[in-house]
């Protein structure tokens, strides 16, 4: 109900008054208990000794009804605690009570009436501090809800107060004028402790429409964040889709033989594609790690191959800026995941080239104890202090205020500040505007051992796809043709499905097959994973080979594929790294 009315008051945190009464009464009923107890003993110690005194016979008939009565208060008591109840309903609650008060107060008022005795210093004295211990204790019981206070106050001294009056006596005129100050005094406190507590109920509803809408304002951060996350992964795959197709046909007519003149054109449009690619598979690397479900596998390998590997990649690059790029060689082993490692300097060493005019980019690496310290300089733009932070942001250039997609998405540094939180390790800056940066990140040092290491593996050893059965799930035309021939091409017995309905309709091999190849959106919300294990039940066989080839980002696909351990490959996917994924599957 507090949420409802909160979000009522979109203008203001003002709090309605139906509510304030209500948390008036609430508060009430938390101390009736103590007002029933108090009440029934006091009446009873008072019967007693009144009754001890002057036999009065109508001392046991007052304590009987006011027995009764407190006992019918706290069944109601009981009532009012077996149901929830809107603000309209416990202001219902809240007029019985001060029905009830007022009942109670009569009847205390009875007793002056009924057992005063003002030539009695006994009992004078102990109806007077009966009553005003009451009025006292209760003042601040009920004061919670001021005006059930009046009522039970009110008819409980002014009784005592005529009682007094009609003696017509100068000492008990003047006692009777300051029971009336008393009464008068106790109504003034009751208020301003109302208003006190009233005061306080305001305070926390309007902590509580604060944090309301915090929440709110959270939640629409969330959802900003997921919707960006899931626009980023539509137009990945929707991007993917022809990107994807397109680089199957340049790899079968890199494999024709064509003229000069037609070759350069394919490496032309083949640079093109591999553009888009980095742009898509920073999205994917967000994506990823919006998933959660990148994990780290640390081994140790050596750090010069890698080295290596990133010199060929990025070597033209700074040539055609006339950039010097140099990776000093070393010899030195760490202990991290490869594939990481990798993506980080890929990213820090583009991000160098990308943002450095002349001079050059230098990568190498320094040993400090059991702590390997890899570094990135450059003699680019450089960063100041105030934009340090900046440029860790998603989306954020510093120096592409016209957003030219040639210079990227702006995602590098987010994805390598990432990536090596994932890593526990932190990355450091040092930079001065206009000489340069240089970033770093400190890896623990291995020891060097013997054996062949991946990075240092060609492409694939031998081919071992022919003749092998191979089936190929894709529901679009031109990636299913694009694969068929491929495939073919490779020397594959290739079956091509686009649906579950085809797995009984086509002509399948009789033996299982070597490996299945499975875009993961389908038609007729089928899935690569539904249809995967539809040909392993039709083969009685759950340990056939399956990759999954999607264009999907999204985190919860990924997560799924992940869960149902399938390898998977990223759309575009080149003709050179499917043929190598596919004989790694074939054992020798």
């Amino acid at each position: 109900m507090l949420e409802n009315t909160i979000t009522e008051n979109k203008t203001a945190n003002i709090m309605p008054a139906g509510m304030l009464q209500a948390k008036r009464i609430q508060a009430l009923y938390k101390q009736v208990n103590f007002i029933l107890l108090s009440n029934i003993l006091a009446a009873l110690l008072l019967s007693i000794v009144i009754f001890d005194l002057t036999q009065n016979i109508y001392t046991i008939h007052w304590f009987s009804f006011l027995a009764f009565f407190t006992a019918f208060r706290y069944l109601l008591l009981k009532e009012y605690y077996k149901h929830e109840h809107d603000d309209k309903d416990t202001i219902k609650w809240g007029q019985i009570f001060t029905f009830t008060t007022f009942v109670s107060g009569c009847t205390w008022g009875a007793a002056s009436i009924l057992f005063l005795q003002t030539d009695e210093i006994a009992i004078l004295l102990l109806l007077l501090m009966t009553i005003t211990g009451l009025s006292v204790g209760s003042a601040a019981a009920l004061a919670n809800y001021a005006i059930s206070y009046y009522t039970f106050v009110t008819p409980t001294i002014l009784p005592f107060v005529y009682v007094l009056v009609l003696e017509n006596t100068i000492e008990l005129n003047v006692f009777s004028m300051m029971l009336v100050l008393f009464l008068v005094l106790q109504i003034i406190i009751a208020r301003k402790n109302q208003a006190t507590l009233d005061k306080s109920i305001i305070l926390n509803y309007q902590n509580q429409y604060l944090v309301n809408q915090l929440n709110a304002k959270k939640k629409m951060a969330e959802a900003a964040n997921s919707s960006k996350t899931k626009f980023l992964a539509a137009a990945s795959h929707d991007l993917r889709q022809p990107l994807h197709s397109m680089r199957l046909f340049i790899d079968i007519l890199d494999d024709s033989n064509t003229n000069k003149d037609q070759n350069a054109i394919i490496t032309k449009i083949k640079k093109s594609c591999s553009s888009l690619e980095n742009l898509l598979e920073s999205l994917l690397d967000i994506s990823k790690l919006d998933a959660q479900v990148v994990t780290v596998t640390s081994n140790p390998f050596p750090i010069q191959p890698l080295f290596d590997l990133l010199k060929n990649e990025f070597e033209s690059i700074a040539r055609e800026k006339k950039l010097d790029i140099r990776f000093i060689q070393t010899r030195l082993w760490i202990n991290s995941d490869h594939q990481i490692i990798e993506r980080i300097l890929r990213n820090l060493v583009s991000n160098a080239i990308r943002y450095t005019d002349n001079g050059k980019v230098l990568v190498g690496c320094r040993k400090n104890g059991d702590i390997i310290t890899i570094f990135v300089y450059d003699t680019g733009t450089g960063i100041s202090i105030d934009n340090i932070n900046i440029i860790f942001e998603e989306f954020k250039q510093l120096h592409n205020p016209n957003r030219n997609r040639s210079e990227g998405l702006g995602l590098g540094l987010s994805i390598v500040k990432r990536l090596t939180e994932l890593l526990n390790t932190e990355l450091l800056l040092q930079s001065n505007p206009g000489r340069g940066s240089v970033f770093s990140i400190k890896l623990p040092l291995a020891l060097p051992y013997n054996t062949t290491s991946d990075i240092n593996t060609p492409l694939f050893f031998d081919d071992k796809l022919t003749e092998r059965r191979i089936i190929i799930i894709e529901d679009e035309a031109e990636i299913r043709e694009a694969l068929n021939i491929l495939l073919t091409k490779w020397g594959c017995d290739v079956y091509p499905l686009n649906s579950i309905s085809e797995i009984t309709q086509r002509n399948l091999p009789t033996n299982k097959p070597d490996i299945i190849l499975a875009d993961y959106r389908l038609g007729n919300n089928e899935t690569g994973i539904m249809i995967i294990h539809a040909i392993c039940d039709y083969y009685q066989d759950d340990a056939i080979p399956a990759i999954i080839i999607t264009g999907d980002t999204a985190p919860d696909i990924l997560d799924e594929i992940n869960k149902n351990n399938f390898n998977v490959l990223h759309k575009p996917v080149s003709g050179g790294k499917l043929r190598a994924t596919l004989n790694s599957f074939i054992p020798k």
